[in-house]
C-alpha cells in the first residue's frame, strides 16, 4: 500500500474514532483493552443502546492498529531522510 494513502486513511480513522472519544469520554486504547480484556461484557447482550457503537468502535481500532503497523512496517524500509526527499519530489 501506498505511504501517503495509509497516512490518509490513518487520519480518516483516527477522526472516528475521536467521535467516539469524546461521546464516550474514554481514550479509544483504553476502550480497546477493556474490551478485550472483558471488563465490558455487559455491553455484549446487543440490546444495550450503545452496542452498536461499541461493535463499531472496536472495528476502527483494529483497522487503525493494523494501519499504524503497516505504516511502521513501510517506513522501516527506508531511512526517514529517504521519505522525506521522495514525499517532496512526489508533493
Amino acid at each position: 500500500m501506498e505511504l501517503q494513502r495509509l497516512i490518509r486513511e490513518i487520519h480518516w480513522i483516527e477522526w472516528q474514532l475521536r467521535t467516539f472519544e469524546d461521546r464516550y469520554c474514554l481514550r479509544s486504547q483504553d476502550f480497546y483493552q477493556a474490551l478485550e480484556s472483558g471488563q465490558l461484557s455487559e455491553f455484549d447482550d446487543g440490546e444495550d443502546p450503545h452496542f452498536r457503537d461499541l461493535i463499531e468502535w472496536h472495528g476502527l481500532y483494529r483497522v487503525w492498529l493494523r494501519r499504524e503497523q503497516a505504516c511502521r512496517e513501510l517506513l522501516s524500509q527506508r531511512s526517514l531522510p529517504d521519505q522525506l526527499h521522495q514525499a517532496s519530489v512526489t508533493a
